[in-house]
């Protein structure tokens, strides 16, 4: 199934307009404040101009002052002593005087109120010119046009000064307003930067946390898949442990299988299984994997806190400092003992070693799958145990271990089945123990017991590997002896009596009286083509046999002839 593209966040959606927005209004405001500093920067220069032209109408003024101090100063000295260079002096300054005026009226020309009075300066130019001119007179004629000078010039520098006052103050209005509309463009420009910068750091501050958010979530997916992952794997190990635990027929290979299976669910690690054995008193090694463990290969039941305490028990520093004691030398720092139990029953325990704290930690992380296969194990062991007792109490004589009259029949059938395509022949001995009625009246029916669990064991070691000896009723018994000859057949039924009649028994601090057997013979298919033909003709030896005398070996060929 295709899978849609991941939508953008909305924090990455904004951010882009955001961006954009505080980039304009950054533009904006930084180009609103220079559009400000430059007028106000314009209309300072403007205004510093008519200050330093009224400061340049000013210095002429006094410069003019100061020509009309020299004319008079000059005028008077000529008077009191005529010289030509005193008179020079003076038309020297008329002439610079009237150069200022001509200059101040450049200065004044956009001012009208300044022209009026500048033409009666140019009056008292001529007329200070004409003084000069006219040296001889008496002075008191000098003194009305000088004086008149004076006030024209006071006129004009009261006018100036009145003008500069006005030019400054408008000034200084002028820079405090602009430095106040500064202030206010600038602080606006910052409040709006700030507050873009601020949505801008606020979303970029729930970026940061949704990306954080986003890689935790992606961590816990990540970790949550691997999990999955492991347990698909562990999964697909217990299904195969499960499906090979089927073939399994017998506990030793169900235990061997959970050896292998332990390693690969737990790498890096030793171990062994331990079984109890019969006696119930030893734990016995019967599977093992890794490499060599300090584990015993047997050892008492109380030796394993594991089986003690009926539940898994770890070892390990600082957790668990009590030692198993079914070690070799000097026990491992970091293991686990796990009993092995199935429907109410102790079967034996699971020991597992780890070389290091590492992999110990691994194993506790598997618990759960370890104890599920640990669980499979004790039922696959316990289901076969209980099969082979089941097949035991099935086709065995609980008296004396012997197969079964149920069984021989089976056993006979298949025998000579395979005879039969093998052009083999079988060989059936009928056996039974002479006079054993008179012996149980003699020394009880428990007395009996004993010998036939005697007699039989003696038999069962007396007979080949791939003979069949079973109870057949009472005292009687069937071997069944796969191609074997008729005269090899009575070879082993003259043996077989010869072992029994040297069988010496006591029961009970008594000495038995001996006993002894009679053999009845019969091969297939010399004596019979279907096993109930054989084994009739076996019991007709039998019989023949008691009849001759008991103690004694009969052929049905024998009997045949006869």
């Amino acid at each position: 199934m295709p899978l849609a593209p991941p939508n953008p966040s909305p924090g990455k959606t904004r951010a882009i307009p955001l961006l954009l927005l505080a980039a304009l209004g950054t533009c904006f405001c930084i180009g609103t404040a220079g559009w400000l500093h430059y007028a106000a920067a314009a209309r300072l220069n403007q205004s510093r101009d008519w200050v330093e032209h009224s400061q340049n109408v000013l210095f002429t003024l006094q410069s003019l002052g100061q020509r009309v101090d020299r004319i008079e100063a000059a005028l008077r000295i000529y008077r009191l002593n005529p010289s030509t260079a005193e008179l020079r002096l003076a038309s020297s300054n008329q002439v610079s005087f009237n150069t200022d005026v001509l200059h101040l009226r450049s200065l004044v020309q956009d001012n009208p109120r300044q022209s009026a009075q500048l033409a009666s300066l140019s009056t008292c130019s001529s007329s200070l010119g004409q003084l000069i001119g006219n040296a001889d007179q008496d002075m008191h004629l000098l003194i009305p046009d000088v004086q008149q000078c004076r006030e024209v010039l006071a006129t004009l520098v009261e006018v100036e000064r009145e003008m500069l006052e006005n030019r400054t103050e408008t000034t200084r209005r002028g820079a405090a307003h602009s430095l106040e509309l500064s202030v206010v463009v600038t602080s606006l420009s910052i409040a709006v930067v700030l507050t873009l910068f601020g949505f801008l750091l606020r979303d970029t501050i729930r970026r940061r946390r949704d990306e954080f958010q986003l890689y935790e979530a992606n961590e816990k997916l990540a970790s949550t898949i691997r999990a999955l992952e492991r347990q698909m794997r562990e999964s697909s190990l217990v299904t195969s442990f499960r499906d090979e635990l089927q073939l399994c027929v017998k506990p030793l290979q169900t235990q061997q299988c959970a050896a292998r299976y332990f390693e690969q669910l737990m790498p890096g690690t030793s171990g062994s299984i331990h079984i109890i054995n019969n006696s119930r008193h030893v734990a016995e090694s019967t599977a093992s994997w890794g490499s060599s463990t300090a584990a015993l290969e047997s050892f008492p039941l109380d030796a394993c806190c594991g089986l003690r305490s009926g539940r898994p028990r770890w070892r390990r520093p600082a957790r668990s400092e009590v030692h198993c004691s079914h070690f070799n030398g000097t026990p491992p720092e970091c293991y686990l003992c796990l009993p092995l139990a199935a429907y109410g029953d102790t079967l034996g325990s699971l020991y597992i070693e780890c070389s290091s704290t590492g992999i110990a930690a691994m194993v506790d992380a598997k618990m759960s799958r370890l104890q599920e296969l640990v669980e499979l194990t004790s039922i696959s062991i316990a289901g076969l145990n209980l099969r082979s007792r089941l097949e035991h109490q099935s086709i065995r004589d609980s008296l004396t271990g012997l197969f079964n009259r149920h069984f021989m029949e089976i056993a006979l059938d298949r025998e000579i089945g395979r005879a039969l395509r093998q052009q083999k022949s079988v060989a059936i001995l009928m056996l039974d123990l002479d006079h054993f009625k008179q012996f149980n009246d003699t020394y009880g029916h428990e007395a009996g017991d004993v010998v036939l669990r005697e007699i039989a064991s003696a038999l069962r070691d007396s007979v080949r590997s791939e003979d069949i000896l079973c109870r057949y009723g009472g005292e009687e018994l069937v071997a069944i002896m796969p191609e074997l000859s008729l005269e090899a057949a009575m070879d082993r039924a003259e043996f077989l009596r010869d072992v029994v009649s040297n069988i010496h028994i006591r029961n009970r601090g008594e000495i038995l009286r001996d006993v002894s057997m009679s053999v009845g013979v019969a091969i297939y298919p010399q004596h019979g083509e279907r096993a109930e033909d054989v084994m009739r003709a076996a019991d007709r030896a039998l019989y023949e046999a008691k009849h001759r005398g008991r103690n004694r070996v009969i052929a049905a060929e024998a009997l045949l002839l006869s």
